[in-house]
């Protein structure tokens, strides 16, 4: 149990870097453990579990680009996400998603208002997965073209 908590740490840090600075990441990270552990009754590494759990999407869109004569189609498949690190990642990649479309405060209390509020289920990122689930249902038709294996 305690590996996959430091895989999951080591995941959002990774995706937290920018530029290499992976210590950036940590901090900012450890900043908005310690806020959450401060604002709320449960541990901050069970709310970012459940935040991550609820944000996971499992299926995603992929773009293909189609060039026939002088026109470039792009038509979006969508297919279905069979392992968990892959979800985990996107989730992570939603909740990130959702921060940077905020414009106040700080990084690391953004992270904190974000994670506290996708593990109530009323989260930016929870509306994001929401959004590519409806456009995933609009697409359905092209599941035929993915090998479901």
């Amino acid at each position: 149990m305690k590996n996959y908590q430091l895989d999951i740490k080591n995941k959002i840090i990774n995706h937290l870097t920018i530029n290499g600075k992976k210590n950036k990441g940590e901090k900012i990270l450890l900043k908005a453990f310690k806020e959450l552990q401060e604002s709320s009754n449960k541990q901050s590494k069970e709310l970012i579990k459940f935040a991550i759990i609820l944000s996971t999407p499992i299926f995603k869109l992929h773009k293909i680009s189609q060039k026939k004569r002088k026109k470039k189609k792009t038509r979006e498949i969508p297919s279905f996400i069979p392992k968990e690190n892959p979800r985990v990642s996107a989730a992570i990649k939603f909740i990130l998603k959702a921060i940077r479309e905020k414009k106040a405060k700080k990084f690391y209390d953004k992270l904190k208002n974000e994670v506290l509020f996708n593990a109530q289920s009323k989260g930016n990122a929870m509306q994001i997965k929401n959004e590519l689930q409806k456009q995933i249902l609009l697409k359905k038709r092209y599941f035929l073209y993915f090998r479901w294996r």
